[in-house]
């Protein structure tokens, strides 16, 4: 008998079944994405550090905030004054190296974000959602990352009067000698009652009240705006709303609950029950968020929504003037017809209908008033439960607009700016007029390009160094109060508010800014008294506080006046929030500048994205397939670090910018986005983006020499879209850093998806269902059957029922994320990094695949290619595939999968170690000794989902802000500085180059509650007045963490309830509901108590064909297509059909 010897079916040459992708060259199958697949490193792992000609410049990118981390220019880090008492009379809620809690909130445009914020000895060090809080449900990138700007050295540090440093009452006598009539007050646009209170007292003595920011919210200058609930929405129409990314008008995980078919229990009667499940309809240009959780998507130019949205009202009597024309509507799906149109149009409005008070409309805060009457109206008709309109104080504020007039007419002369956009660099034309006011003052967290405009320029407080108050998404009254006092002596927007008003800086008692919270908080309240104080305080929001509704103004008819349509030479621009700087405010934070964009997965810039036909038309598409491609067939060092696309010039009438391009699948055709922020400041003479002035610097090391300055494209006229726009190919590129290709598993149906209808021919739904663990490879591949007992794991069975003290009976650990709630929004990947100490590697290093996150957020495209009938290809009378159309293939569906170590029970990295650093543990974990570590790497090569990472440089310990210091290894200079690495998790370890690391479960979360429960038994055996060692107690019982109590920092980040954790023993547990507890580790465990739990049939294993038995799984995504709309057959089958 001859030895079998089994492999995994090696990739046709020529795909013959639905296209699935991550980049362009995957798509296209270039030889740079094959090279990469036969290789299980990027570029250059093979060489040392000194070996590599890295540039100091890029490098010191490292700096910025994570260099803050290493003490430099800190001054000893301090308590809030009311914490601060001497440590021989220690108060009882403060032991050493156990962490603090307290309720805060982090302000926002649409509502603040409830927090818990935990501390160690008065240092903030992470951020999670406050779950006792109405909304309070996760949280974002943006706010996970602000941690990391509390300590960041960019910040501002000293009160500056002409350049030079003044002082605090310097800046009071100052803000005394201002005649309020002639002063203007620009805030920003989140809503904070107290903020509100001070300012319309201004006004009321002649100040000018006015609110910016540059991408924000039009409607909140009517002093109204919309709350929805999405968890009452059975039908949801998006107009151009990106409500799950940066265009939050309600709350998100509202929406999941209902992709879960409104059970978040995954039991079997429950789990995604079609008939319960919401469907979104997502009219856009450019991919978001939301729209790639749509169960049907139209990609349309900016103008077209109006058209959309005028078309769908018009099918519930609103007026909205002449339809278009037959030609117009054809154009919305190239290769078809305007029947396709009418067809998408008419079924859209009828499931509307058929939904009546359960349906919504919703447009972007973008788009044009049109638009939004249009939903009103449409929103109207339907009686939409879900929608209602809400007062708010903000309709006191003017617009910049505004302030701009008051300043030609004389009618201001003095202008305090504490708005946190940068108006001078974003606001279009401003600086001009700016200029005329005679004594202008800036309030900021940094020196930027308005700051040295100004006379005056005041450091800020970070939000978690101040008190104040804010309103969140659904109105309720949320307290924010600080961890720490600042740092470098910055002052709250209330307490400047408090000084202008007549009052005193804080002079060691308690703030100013607090008493002026107290007094709102008696207002709204009612009661002001300690304890009241203390529990609101404690709880962080006072209950039933929520917005005033108010009616819905009535609109019957809407005039809809439509630019020409879009062509190549006459292409129609649009602006866009970025992912990792926002709007501009971020641009010196390296943890959300190194997480790739959810879309393009471009890092450390910015740049222009076209649709690929667009790209084909303007002659780009074959110079950005070679984006990447090598210059010979083996993969050789620089690979990555050489990656360069090609550069573009836009003209925007009289306005020019030069940027580099990239292919975005699912944009409009004749449509361009721009990502806004980028370009503050560089000094590498590239032409898009401003001059760095060493003498007034706008920005740090992190900041300096990223993407390039698109708000030179924009009008004040029209802030968000650009028509009859002109793109030429400059000849030149520019050197990009994309993650789309790193760390790429071998393997077909990763992230698999179903649909609920059957329009495909591929069964029902619960038929598919059924068929969720047999898609891609595992379809066909013969069971892993061996006549042996595998040996040298702690899961054999054998060796389980002789050993099991080598197994913990009371905890098994598993995790299963639910591709059906993901939006790829990079919540998990920051907090991560904030949780377990993760470093920057800087631009350079990621191009080579050196990023360290442990947490890789892939995204895949899939369009089906070819025509499917029945689950078998259309063929024509030749014998040959018929293709789809255009309006099909160039229109795909976008799933998001986060990936990170999958804790295999068989775990091949184990078996490899020369020196047992990766070993499990009786929990189930595959751990890491550090210690241990001596950096073979074959770990992260025998790895199947490339979830190691490992530490080229010594990242966290050297200083990479001196020159060659990295390259100095054990030699190099530490500069430690004046104060410990403020914001590292004490309880992490800090990884040193040569070491390898990856996800441990939050491992240090998992210990405490086990000694928490442990000490609570010894508690009360101590009540008892016994020994704990003489009580007798049932393991099993008394020393499992209750149910559902751990959260991991991935999971309680997730603004959507993404991913369930937790014990697999505990048969209560959601975890297991979610994936069941058939592990044959589990049934050893259990024993005679064990009894199946299947979990919900959308669980599958990742790569289960090489038999590593993951603790990991994921549930399949379910589209919820409507059957009479024209591409329902199309949906949901991007995985079904791979084999």
């Amino acid at each position: 008998m001859s030895k079998r010897v089994w492999n995994p079916p090696v990739a046709p040459q020529e795909s013959d079944s639905v296209t699935a992708w991550r980049s362009v060259g995957e798509k296209e199958g270039s030889l740079n994405f094959r090279n990469l697949l036969e290789r299980e490193f990027p570029a250059g792992d093979t060489l040392s550090e000194e070996e590599q000609n890295v540039s100091r410049r890029n490098f010191t990118k490292l700096m910025g905030a994570s260099t803050a981390l290493a003490g430099l220019g800190l001054a000893a880090c301090r308590r809030p004054e009311s914490y601060i008492v001497p440590y021989k009379k220690a108060p009882e809620w403060i032991i050493p190296g156990k962490p603090l809690f307290y309720a805060s909130a982090h302000p926002q445009v649409g509502g603040a974000l409830p927090l818990v914020v935990t501390t160690y000895e008065g240092r903030p060090t992470k951020i999670e959602t406050n779950t006792d809080h109405p909304d309070g449900n996760g949280t974002d990138a943006f706010t996970q990352a602000s941690v990391l700007d509390l300590y960041s050295p960019a910040r501002s540090q000293k009160v500056i009067k002409g350049g030079k440093v003044a002082t605090k009452g310097e800046l009071k006598d100052a803000l005394a000698a201002l005649d309020l009539s002639k002063t203007a007050l620009v805030f920003g646009e989140d809503d904070s009652p107290t903020r509100n209170r001070l300012a319309k007292q201004f006004a009321e003595r002649g100040a000018t009240l006015i609110s910016y920011e540059p991408l924000s919210p039009k409607s909140h200058k009517k002093g109204t705006t919309q709350v929805i609930d999405f968890a009452g929405a059975d039908r949801i129409l998006s107009l151009d709303c990106d409500f799950l990314g940066n265009d939050t008008v309600g709350n998100g995980c509202a929406f999941s609950l209902r992709r879960q078919g409104g059970n978040e229990s995954y039991d079997q009667e429950g789990d995604v029950d079609p008939e319960k499940m919401n469907r979104l309809y997502q009219v856009e240009t450019q991919f978001s968020l939301t729209g790639g959780m749509a169960d049907h998507r139209l990609r349309v130019a900016p103008s077209r929504v109006a058209m959309v949205a005028a078309e769908i009202a018009r099918s519930f009597g609103v007026s909205v003037g002449n339809p278009p024309d037959e030609e117009e509507k054809a154009a919305l799906f190239p290769g078809g017809s305007a029947d396709l149109f009418d067809q998408w149009i008419g079924s859209c409005a009828a499931d509307l209908t058929l939904a009546g008070s359960g349906a919504l409309v919703v447009a972007g805060s973008r788009q044009t008033k049109e638009v939004h009457d249009l939903a009103a109206a449409i929103n109207a008709k339907l009686g939409a439960a879900a929608v209602k309109t809400v007062k708010t104080d903000l309709g006191q504020y003017g617009s910049l607009a505004d302030l701009s007039a008051k300043l030609e007419g004389g009618d201001v002369e003095n202008v305090i700016l504490m708005t946190p956009a940068d108006p001078v660099f974003d606001a279009d034309g401003f600086a001009e007029v700016f200029g005329k006011a005679e004594t202008t003052i800036h309030w900021g967290l940094r020196n930027n390009a308005t700051a040295w405009a100004c006379d005056w320029h005041v450091p800020a407080a970070h939000y978690l160094e101040s008190w104040g108050d804010a309103r969140s998404k659904t109105g309720v009254y949320t307290l924010i109060q600080p961890m720490i006092l600042p740092l470098y002596g910055g002052v709250s927007e209330l307490e400047l508010l408090h000084v202008l008003g007549g009052g005193e800086f804080a002079k060691g008692d308690f703030s100013p800014a607090m008493g002026e919270v107290k007094t709102t908080f008696a207002e709204l309240n009612g009661k002001s008294d300690t304890e009241t104080w203390g529990e609101a305080l404690r709880d962080g929001f006072v209950a039933d506080t929520s917005y005033e509704s108010v009616e819905t103004p009535s609109v019957d008819s809407v005039d809809v006046q439509l630019p020409g349509a879009p062509s190549v030479t006459a292409l129609e621009l649009v602006f866009s929030t970025d992912a990792s700087v926002y709007d501009g405010r971020y641009i010196e934070n390296a943890w959300l500048q190194e997480a790739p964009d959810p879309i393009t997965k471009l890092t450390w810039d910015n740049a222009a994205q076209v649709s690929p036909k667009t790209a084909k038309d303007l002659g780009l598409y074959d110079k950005i397939i070679k984006l990447e491609t090598k210059t010979a067939e083996e993969a050789h060092i620089g690979e990555g670090e050489n990656a360069r696309a090609p550069m573009i010039t836009i003209e925007v009438g009289k306005r020019k910018l030069t940027v580099p391009v990239l292919i975005a699948f699912g944009h409009a055709d004749n449509s361009l986005t721009l990502p806004v922020g980028y370009g503050q400041a560089a000094d590498d003479d590239r032409a898009g983006a401003n001059k760095l002035d060493p003498d007034a610097a706008v920005v740090g090391h992190v900041g300096v020499n990223t993407g390039f300055n698109t708000y030179v494209l924009r009008s004040a006229e029209a802030p968000y879209f650009a028509t009859g726009v002109k793109v030429s190919e400059t000849g030149e590129t520019y050197k990009v850093a994309l993650t789309q290709e790193h760390h790429s598993m071998y393997g077909r149906a990763l992230a698999r998806e179903i649909s609920t209808d059957d329009a495909s021919g591929k069964g029902d739904y619960k038929t598919q269902l059924e068929k969720v663990k047999k898609q891609g490879i595992d379809s066909h591949v013969p069971p892993n059957i061996s006549l042996y007992d595998p040996k040298g794991g702690i899961w054999s069975k054998s060796d389980m029922a002789k050993k099991t003290h080598l197994s913990d009976e009371v905890h098994q650990w598993g995790m299963a994320i639910d591709l059906n709630t993901c939006t790829g929004c990079n919540a998990c990947l920051i907090a991560c990094q904030a949780e377990n100490n993760i470093p920057v590697v800087g631009k350079d290093q990621v191009a080579m695949g050196r990023e360290m996150h442990w947490v890789r957020m892939d995204r895949y495209f899939a369009s089906q290619e070819y025509e499917y009938s029945g689950g078998h290809k259309v063929k024509d009378k030749e014998g040959n595939k018929i293709t789809n159309p255009d309006w099909v293939t160039q229109n795909p569906e976008s799933i998001p999968q986060p990936v990170s170590c999958v804790q295999c029970e068989m775990a091949p990295c184990e078996t490899v170690c020369p020196v047992n650093a990766t070993v499990h543990t009786e929990d189930g974990i595959n751990s890491m000794a550090y210690n241990r570590c001596i950096g073979t790497r074959y770990c992260a090569n025998n790895c199947p989902y490339k979830a190691r990472r490992f530490n080229f440089f010594d990242y966290n310990k050297r200083n990479p802000v001196i020159k060659g210091n990295l390259y100095k290894g054990p030699f190099g200079e530490k500069q430690v500085g004046e104060a410990p690495h403020l914001q590292r998790n004490p309880n992490v370890s800090v990884r040193m180059r040569g070491v390898m690391e990856k996800c441990t479960y939050c491992v240090q979360r998992l210990e405490s509650a086990k000694i928490k429960q442990k000490q609570q038994h010894k508690q009360k055996a101590a009540r008892a007045g016994l020994h704990s060692a003489k009580v007798e107690i049932d393991p099993k019982k008394d020393l499992r963490v209750p149910t559902d109590s751990i959260q991991v920092a991935c999971q309680s980040a997730c603004p959507n309830g993404g991913i369930s954790f937790g014990n697999l023993l505990d048969d209560d547990s959601q975890v297991v509901r979610a994936k069941g507890n058939e592990l044959d580790s589990i049934k050893i465990l259990k024993g005679d108590n064990y009894k199946k739990i299947e979990g919900s049939k959308r669980n599958y294993d990742l790569l289960n064909y090489v038999n590593t038995r993951p603790r990991t799984s994921y549930l399949a995504r379910v589209k919820n297509p409507n059957s009479k709309m024209p591409d329902a057959k199309f949906l949901g089958q991007a995985t079904i059909n791979i084999h």
